[in-house]
């Protein structure tokens, strides 16, 4: 959330605690209680909604970064093996597909690793019964399948990680405004039935009802009674 988006938050929240407090004044009054819980339930959304916004997508990264060192190590030691039968069988095209350097793996774009990855696992499994003359596995061609997958499952999280965010950031600004709007054309105006009757709540009300600047700790604007105002 931005500043000022925090800072209208944190007055939402004050003015739910100081309704909560102060439930036996207003609870026999049941379109307030309508009002109310329809204000806590978008508290409760835009929480949601910043705490999917705040999750940093340095993780979604590191994920990816670290899976694509796996995938890397283990299909170069794959090519050097396939280079191997390639040159003894005098296969141009496996040559072409497996002659590669570590430094070369890590210029390839995310989808020319995977479908890199993806031919030369396919060449792997074809010739077993060769490469197991060099000591290759089968739990080292499973190892570059495994590598694959997990690679081919998190190097899309970044960018849908950027995305979520800018989702969430939209839908909090939605939320922010429809609490608002909940507060001024309903909730502001049932309080102030009650001006006869419990002068105090209301007084109390209005003063919960006031955006702060925590950041600049200023308040919001006074009236000339040196009263402050409730934001709409």
């Amino acid at each position: 959330m931005n500043r000022t988006q925090t800072n209208r938050v944190t007055m939402f929240k004050t003015v739910d605690g100081y309704l909560d407090q102060n439930n036996s004044v207003w609870n026999g009054m049941a379109p307030l209680v309508a009002a109310v819980q329809q204000f806590q339930q978008k508290i409760a959304a835009i929480d949601t909604a910043a705490q999917k916004q705040e999750t940093p997508v340095s993780g979604a990264a590191g994920d990816k970064a670290a899976a694509r060192d796996a995938l890397e190590d283990v299909l170069f030691l794959t090519c050097e093996a396939l280079g191997v039968l390639a040159h003894t069988s005098n296969d141009h095209d496996l040559l072409a597909l497996v002659d590669v350097t570590p430094h070369a793996l890590d210029k390839l774009g995310d989808e020319e690793l995977s479908n890199r990855a993806t031919n030369v696992l396919a060449k792997a499994n074809a010739k077993k019964t060769e490469l197991a003359a060099l000591q290759v596995t089968q739990a080292n061609i499973d190892e570059l399948d495994q590598a694959l997958q997990d690679f081919q499952a998190v190097k899309a999280k970044p960018r849908t990680a950027v995305v979520e965010r800018a989702v969430q950031t939209g839908s909090l600004s939605t939320l922010v405004r429809e609490a608002n709007n909940i507060l001024r054309d309903q909730i502001d105006r049932l309080v102030n039935l009650f001006r006869r009757t419990d002068p105090e709540f209301v007084s109390g009300y209005r003063s919960a009802r006031v955006v702060v600047d925590r950041v600049a700790s200023h308040a919001a604007p006074k009236t000339a009674t040196g009263a402050p105002t409730p934001q709409g």
